[in-house]
């Protein structure tokens, strides 16, 4: 008589033998494989979860943007307080850069770049899961990174070096 007990008694018994012993991530891949293997069918449930993840992470996207927007404004009235408070001078000429205001404008501008982004990417990972499949954006997701990364830093550093 076999005294062994398997996880669950409904798995077959090669399975429950490779799982018994094993750590949990590794029998949870494991259990998550054969699943896999035997539901061809997709959940409705699993479908919801799906959806409802990518419409948070869409909401997340839009609340960021919302963010880099309300920044981008505060910078250009700041500069504005301090063009009328004689700490910035308001007749500065030259390369675009000289300004506060464009920094707040180019915030501005990200932000609605981000909101684009955020479109285009609820989209596509929604025509994913109606079809089931998966594809990751990699190299658009480090580009939009470096890119935000680069920005950011350089508006940053810029800011704190204007006198």
């Amino acid at each position: 008589m076999n005294t062994t007990q398997s996880p669950d008694p409904g798995l077959p018994e090669e399975l429950a033998s490779s799982i018994q012993g094993k750590d949990s991530g590794t029998a949870s891949t494991l259990l998550s494989t054969h699943r896999t293997k035997l539901s061809i069918k997709r959940t409705g449930l699993a479908d919801l979860r799906s959806h409802l993840a990518n419409e948070r992470t869409h909401l997340a996207y839009l609340r960021t943007s919302i963010s880099l927007i309300g920044f981008g404004i505060t910078i250009n009235r700041f500069s504005l307080f301090l063009q009328e408070h004689g700490k910035l001078a308001s007749d500065q000429t030259g390369p675009m850069l000289r300004s506060s205001e464009h920094a707040g404008a180019g915030m501005v501008i990200i932000g609605l770049a981000l909101i684009a982004w955020s479109l285009y990417r609820y989209w596509h990972v929604n025509r994913d899961i109606e079809q089931a499949i998966f594809r990751p954006l990699h190299r658009a997701v480090i580009m939009l990174t470096v890119l935000l990364i680069l920005a950011g830093g350089f508006t940053s550093a810029w800011l704190f070096l204007q006198q």
